[in-house]
Parts: structure tokens; C-alpha cells; sequence
């Protein structure tokens, strides 16, 4: 059913592992040095969870987490609806004018 040819090369898994890296490792950086004490990023003083606690106290910080996931609870309802009703369009009527272009639109980003 595929007719791209498989590379059976050694590096590929090379490739992958530095990719993966390259993604992932700032992010986990990131999550350690969360848990720093120290007040200045660059120096490490040990692990604490005092910046935690400081972020749960700071009302502002709180009601902007809470705008940002009522605006994420929102924006992924739309996106559930519109993309169910994308999907019986393509589905129930077929080929149509401007089909295609209909189906860039919605495949597109991704």
C-alpha cells in the first residue's frame, strides 16, 4: 500500500535521539529549575518549593491562570464544534465545488 522506500540506516536512530533532544531537554530544564531557591536563575542554591507557594498567593497570578484556561475551555469547545462540523460536511456531501479547497483549509494546519 506504501510505495516509499523504507531507510534502514544506523544514524536514523542518531537522528531521532538528537531531535527528541533538542525538543524535549530545554523543557526539562525548565521543570528543574522551577524547584530552585535561589531568587537569581543562573545560580542554583537547592530545590524548594517557595516560588510555588509565592505563585499561589499572588492573587493576580491566579485570576490570569484562571482567564487563560476559561479563554483555552473556550477556544477548544469552538475547535471541537467547528471541526465536527468540518467533518460531516466532507463526509455527507462528498465532492462538491470548492472541495478540495474545503479540505486544504481544514487539513492545512496541521
Amino acid at each position: 500500500m506504501n510505495n516509499l522506500p523504507v531507510v534502514r540506516s544506523p544514524w536514523r536512530i542518531v537522528i531521532l535521539l538528537l531531535g527528541f533532544t533538542f525538543l524535549y531537554a530545554p523543557m526539562l530544564m525548565l521543570v528543574i529549575y522551577s524547584f530552585n531557591s535561589s531568587k537569581l536563575v543562573t545560580v542554583w542554591a537547592g530545590w524548594s518549593t517557595r516560588w510555588y507557594g509565592e505563585l499561589l498567593r499572588d492573587d493576580a497570578m491566579m485570576s490570569a491562570v484562571g482567564l487563560s484556561l476559561t479563554i483555552a475551555a473556550c477556544a477548544a469547545t469552538a475547535a471541537a464544534i467547528l471541526g465536527t462540523i468540518a467533518a460531516v460536511v466532507l463526509v455527507r456531501f462528498g465532492r462538491f465545488r470548492g472541495s478540495n479547497g474545503f479540505a486544504f483549509m481544514i487539513t492545512a494546519p496541521l
